[in-house]
């Protein structure tokens, strides 16, 4: 089993309302993230490149969910990850999880 991320009320709320911001999106479940963190083939970026504060992103699939999610979270001075945002995977975030770890290196 992957890593607990922990979700405070307001980034639930947040990650499920992803409709009432994007005509047409689904929400995210937390649930469903939970999923993506025990995704064997995890793709995690610590720190996240793009982030701004030091964020870290994960992506992996949710059975779930049925599709790869893009999961961005924070870590704690202790070291525990708390959620911030979740989406649908699309674009960059996709090929880079279809692609996998491929470093050329045996398994």
């Amino acid at each position: 089993m992957g890593e607990e991320i922990r979700w405070d009320p307001e980034a639930i709320d947040y990650i499920r309302s992803r409709g009432d911001r994007y005509p047409g999106a689904d929400g995210i479940e937390p649930g469903w993230a939970q999923e993506v963190m025990d995704d064997v083939d995890l793709l995690a970026l610590e720190p996240d490149p793009k982030s701004r504060m030091g964020a870290s992103r994960f992506i992996g699939h949710s059975p779930s969910a049925e599709r790869v999610i893009v999961v961005i979270a924070y870590r704690d001075l202790d070291g525990d990850l708390h959620g911030i945002n979740a989406w649908p995977a699309t674009g960059a975030d996709l090929t880079l999880y279809q692609q996998g770890d491929d470093d050329g290196q045996d398994d």
